[in-house]
């Protein structure tokens, strides 16, 4: 709980900041290119997250390695965080800043879940009713589940409409289950 809080604060900081110097979308990148290496190569987060190294020894990495590569805002974001030693809460900030940045930019993030892919043209369709429907750009992931029978679940904006066959068959059971004398 505390970690998600102090992402989010952060987050709304960085984001403050980069909307001020009309830098969001690199500031985007670059935090996405760090996260990416802090994720993927764990000799970099065993290195920022190792209380056996010096401090001065990590902002030189940083300094050496980072600072030509990065904008202002993301390396004074890791230089902060190094400092006060929550170098370990980077994934969170970022993705707590993705979040924000594309709320800021009116998008909305949709997830649909399907027995089998959709095509192309469904998915352009579901697209456009999405982006009508909330009036903000949306962005859809396709997810393709084979446990669903058939159907289809949505989530978008922290709610699921689920259109699945054992939904619709959950749904009949029980309303003969009610109608019953």
């Amino acid at each position: 709980m505390i970690s998600a809080v102090l992402a989010r604060r952060y987050a709304r900081a960085l984001l403050a900041l980069s909307q001020r110097l009309d830098d969001v979308e690199r500031t985007h990148q670059d935090l996405r290119g760090v996260t990416s290496i802090f994720e993927s190569d764990p000799r970099v987060r065993r290195f920022f997250e190792a209380p056996n190294i010096a401090r001065t020894e990590k902002e030189a990495f940083l300094e050496r390695r980072w600072k030509p590569k990065l904008n202002r805002n993301v390396y004074g974001l890791l230089v902060i965080l190094l400092r006060r030693r929550r170098f370990d809460h980077l994934v969170a900030i970022a993705a707590e800043f993705h979040k924000l940045a594309e709320e800021a930019q009116g998008i909305t993030r949709a997830i649909v879940r399907t027995a089998v892919p959709i095509s192309e043209r469904q998915a352009d369709a579901l697209t456009r009713a999405l982006n009508r429907r909330t009036g903000r750009k949306v962005t859809l992931t396709r997810e393709v589940d084979p446990a669903l029978l058939g159907g289809v679940t949505l989530s978008l904006d922290h709610k699921v409409i689920d259109g699945t066959l054992a939904t619709q068959l959950w749904r009949i059971r029980r309303q003969l289950r009610e109608a019953r004398v």
